[in-house]
């Protein structure tokens, strides 16, 4: 059954007609209770160090953290790739990027790509995202804000405009709004990347209530407002823009650069990174900061989160006041990551953790222990399996995604042998990547290997982290030859992952 035919019986579903076994059946270990509804709160570009239960100090997140404590959080998630557009596909079909297409954000490579099935591809393209099983199951997710791909999954709600274009342009909407030229919208003091001219920092002249976020927030409170007065199960996305550029924030919410204590790179550690990193990706992220535009740029990265923050304080507040709180699955989590000046790089589309390790927060009192931390590295592709499993509804078979409950419920301690992440630079939209190829992450518990892993790019050019031992990624161990054995070892993982064995 393909998607469309698949979406038709779901909405045949809703009047009684059969729906497909896998979307719809309840699975046998679920209570015989009402299913959960679903609060899904997603950033973008949000590292998992933006929040305070992370362990960072700077960050002012109560409501999120607050949540954790009442939760689970997954203290390793790595996205599947590290920009949104394959990010967010990767978790929403269960399959990992080069299964579904694309490895990156921009356009085909000249001569095509040799490591892509382009028939599976096309075939579970056409198969029904994870996001259609609770349309199947009487349930049509509503999405506030960013959507990103499979628009027609969503009962879209709607979003709000940015004042700022992502270089810190008025856009029309300030025009309109605030008069002029839009000049009331611009920061008095900005930090912007040197090639490509992206917004990095700055502290916005508009007060909260007027920031995209804030907004967005409006508009999301309305919604919930909504749906959690009406007596049946809802499935509710809330999907900020924030913190991705262009990166600024009200002064109310700015985080003092002086509380923020991040390592900056030495000459020693640049010099020893991949010739890929040193060349064409310090050339994309174009950030040679003096100190005060360091500290600029990481206060309103954190402030953003902050101004996020309020916002699911707000969320939360209407669900307690309206009695749903506890039968409410919220789940928190981002696309990717965002590097703010450590190895020498802004932005993202590498490996760091800063790039590739989201926060993952999941809330429901039912099934879910309070107060749980779990260390074991878990993938992103894992996150829509997971509310499937605790809304009682079947993950489906197939899909390289699973459930995380044996993780939460504390019957496994193990995971996963690695976890992945790719990115095809020759699909880049930029140019100075796109002579190369698909650069592919393998990490384990201690280690870390990046290297090309495409036939067209013919020097891996790798890395290799000691995680335990050098959990900063300063020491690049790949030229080593006592680590022949460990590099030996995770390239093999990375070709099971890639034909489908791990």
């Amino acid at each position: 059954m393909n998607r469309r035919d698949f979406l038709k019986a779901a909405g045949g579903a809703m009047l009684g007609a059969a729906v497909p076994r896998w979307a719809a059946a309840r699975s046998a270990a679920a209570p015989m209770r009402r299913r959960p509804s679903v609060l899904w709160i997603m950033m973008d570009d949000g590292r998992a160090d933006a929040l305070g239960c992370y362990g960072t100090a700077w960050a002012k997140t109560p409501h999120m953290d607050r949540i954790a404590a009442e939760g689970v959080r997954f203290d390793v998630a790595i996205v599947q790739n590290p920009v949104c557009v394959p990010s967010r596909k990767s978790m929403k079909t269960g399959h990992y990027a080069h299964e579904v297409g694309p490895v990156a954000m921009g356009k085909p490579p000249a001569g095509g790509i040799p490591y892509v099935d382009a028939a599976r591809i096309e075939r579970l393209n056409r198969e029904p995202n994870l996001l259609d099983a609770w349309t199947a199951a009487g349930t049509r997710p509503v999405n506030v804000g960013k959507i990103h791909g499979f628009h027609a999954s969503w009962d879209a709600r709607g979003d709000m405009p940015s004042e700022l274009d992502v270089c810190g342009r008025p856009t029309a909407y300030a025009r309109q709004t605030f008069g002029g030229n839009g000049k009331a919208v611009l920061p008095a003091e900005s930090v912007f990347t040197k090639t490509h001219g992206w917004m990095i920092g700055g502290i916005s002249p508009l007060k909260p209530g007027q920031s995209q976020t804030w907004r967005l927030g409006d508009k999301a409170a309305a919604v919930l407002e909504e749906l959690a007065h009406k007596d049946e199960p809802f499935f509710l996305r809330v999907s900020f823009h924030a913190p991705h550029v262009a990166c600024r924030v009200p002064k109310e919410y700015f985080i003092d650069p002086a509380t923020i204590h991040l390592p900056l790179p030495t000459d020693e550690e640049l010099a020893a990174k991949p010739a890929f990193e040193r060349g064409p990706l310090r050339t994309y992220a174009g950030a040679d900061l003096m100190d005060e535009q360091i500290g600029l740029a990481r206060g309103t990265y954190y402030g953003m989160v902050s101004l996020v923050d309020a916002q699911v304080g707000r969320l939360v507040e209407i669900l307690r006041r309206a009695g749903r709180l506890d039968d409410t699955i919220i789940a928190i989590n981002s696309d990717q990551g965002f590097q703010l000046g450590e190895h020498g790089l802004w932005k993202k589309r590498v490996f760091y953790e800063q790039n590739v390790r989201a926060p993952l927060v999941l809330r429901y009192p039912a099934a879910v222990p309070a107060g749980r931390v779990i260390d074991e590295p878990v993938e992103m592709i894992d996150f829509l399996p997971t509310l499937l499993g605790l809304c009682g509804l079947t993950v489906p078979d197939g899909i390289r995604g699973r459930s995380l409950r044996p993780l939460i419920e504390g019957r496994v301690s193990r995971w996963r042998r690695a976890c992945f992440s790719e990115i095809d630079h020759s699909q880049s939209m930029y140019e100075e990547l796109r002579n190369t190829g698909r650069r592919v992450m393998v990490r384990t518990r201690r280690w870390k290997l990046v290297f090309f892993m495409d036939p067209r790019v013919k020097d891996k050019d790798g890395a290799l982290y000691d995680l335990r031992d050098d959990p900063g990624e300063r020491v690049n161990l790949y030229g080593d030859a006592k680590y022949a054995a460990v590099i030996e070892r995770l390239e093999r993982l990375a070709s099971q992952w890639a034909a489908g064995t791990v």
